[in-house]
């Protein structure tokens, strides 16, 4: 079999693998974030309309909080090492999802929807920021 074949491009030793980085972990975490927000958003001014107050439940809140755990431990490449801690994390998410609908609608914070799409400008920001940090320098 030649060197270059696929087959011998593939791991033989399942622990072996690279470890990602906690940069790109919370910068995947911002921008699962800032895509949350901008969907809040967009979802918010469809169905109560532009300049409407956005109220901030318990519910939402856990989505956010979903969204997060799911950035920062989604798999980002092939042969990265598995991890307990990540498959824990993506449960937790799940179940963080389907328990929200649970949970109470009391209003924590009103804001106006503008601030939705700023935070999540920002969000958008520091994942760049942080993923950026960890490219090699040339």
């Amino acid at each position: 079999m030649a060197n270059n074949s696929p087959q011998s491009s593939q791991r033989t030793d399942k622990s072996a693998g690279v470890s990602i980085p906690i940069q790109v972990r919370v910068g995947g975490a911002f921008m699962a974030l800032a895509a949350v927000l901008f969907l809040l958003a967009l979802v918010a001014v469809f169905t109560d309309g532009w300049g409407a107050p956005f109220e901030w439940t318990p519910i939402r809140v856990a989505i956010v909080i979903a969204a997060l755990l799911v950035g920062g431990f989604a798999t980002v490449r092939k042969d990265q090492k598995a991890s307990v801690a990540q498959v824990v994390a993506l449960a937790v998410a799940v179940l963080l999802i389907f328990g929200s609908r649970f949970l109470p609608q009391d209003v924590y914070l009103v804001q106006h929807q503008s601030f939705l799409v700023l935070y999540g400008g920002a969000a958008l920001l520091c994942a760049l920021i942080l993923r950026r940090s960890v490219m090699p320098k040339a």
